[in-house]
């Protein structure tokens, strides 16, 4: 079962069992809903170490008020959804909300409106904390990749910071990662000549070119380190585009020649 169509869990914390109660069935019955429910605040903090969804927190409750819950739900988790859902509302109680991070937050009412209303406040909120989630986790993946990879990699932005280099990378150019900015490169302590043994410049560099929309292949340089080590590389590189299809940065692979 993938992400999206797996029940969202909710963690409930209102210390009225029987207003609990109705919040949980309403919730069930509107959507792929499973609800924890909590009257203590102070337990509710030990349920963020299952897979919760999204927080569900009166306002005026003993021991532990709303925002102190959400304070301690920030502590642990920056990004868990937190809705608010108290009877008690002011504009004073809202603003300190959003100052602690609050994800939504909805007043309570008689009518049965306010129940779909806050299903789908949840719904709309796990969604985007759901997708947000993937996409750390796929962000985490090609991190793992590209330090995992045989070959020395360097993924540059389009100002030619390095977003990322491997230990492959930083080895082969006998250097550090920061040495590898585009703007460090005329002062850095290795230099990279091309196959003629000329110094191939900064807007030369195979990062320079990828940017402007090139693709490089199979192409043949010779880096002279800081500590007298001189070395031939084969380089490989293509642009990093984003969304709409613009570069916005170049991915640079290379490996030494004898290799």
């Amino acid at each position: 079962m993938d992400d999206e169509s797996a029940p969202i869990r909710v963690l409930h914390v209102e210390d009225d069992e029987a207003f609990a109660e109705v919040v949980e069935l309403k919730l069930e019955t509107a959507g792929p809903f499973e609800v924890v429910t909590e009257t203590d605040p102070r337990d509710a903090l030990d349920h963020l170490e299952t897979d919760i969804d999204c927080v569900v927190s009166d306002y005026d409750m003993p021991h532990m008020d709303g925002l102190e819950l959400l304070e301690a739900v920030r502590d642990e988790s920056d990004d868990v959804p937190f809705i608010l859902f108290t009877g008690k509302g002011s504009e004073a109680i809202a603003s300190r909300a959003i100052s602690a991070g609050v994800t939504d937050y909805l007043q309570k009412g008689a009518g049965s409106d306010t129940y779909a209303l806050l299903a789908n406040r949840i719904e709309n909120a796990v969604a985007g904390y759901r997708t947000a989630k993937k996409l750390d986790a796929q962000e985490r993946l090609s991190e793992r990749i590209v330090r995992a990879a045989p070959v020395a990699i360097v993924v540059h932005n389009r100002d030619g910071d390095v977003m990322l280099a491997n230990e492959r990378a930083t080895a082969v150019l006998g250097t550090d990662a920061s040495e590898l900015d585009a703007a460090a490169y005329p002062e850095s302590d290795w230099e990279l000549t091309d196959a003629d043994g000329d110094h191939v410049p900064l807007g030369a560099l195979p990062y320079s070119r990828i940017v402007a929309g090139e693709t490089i292949h199979d192409e043949r340089y010779t880096v002279r380190t800081g500590d007298g080590c001189v070395r031939d590389i084969v380089v490989h590189g293509a642009p990093l585009r984003d969304d709409n299809g613009d570069v916005d940065g170049a991915v640079v692979s290379f490996m030494a020649a004898d290799e």
